[in-house]
């Protein structure tokens, strides 16, 4: 028996994307690491700070 593809399509998905990130990290939802500077921390995702930066990437490996 072959196997099935489908092609998914979500129309608007980088707005949805941009407006419920925000959502996520004020409730603290699936949060995985804190930054801590100047006595303020700051709950983020690993995933999205490697995404935008090269160091946060190595750091995480």
């Amino acid at each position: 028996m072959e196997g099935q593809q489908f092609c998914l399509r979500w129309h608007n998905f980088q707005n949805t994307l941009l407006s419920s990130l925000p959502k996520l990290l004020d409730g603290g939802y699936l949060t995985d690491v804190t930054l801590s500077a100047g006595g303020r921390h700051i709950r983020a995702h690993r995933i999205i700070l490697s995404a935008c930066s090269y160091y946060f990437k190595e750091l995480f490996k």
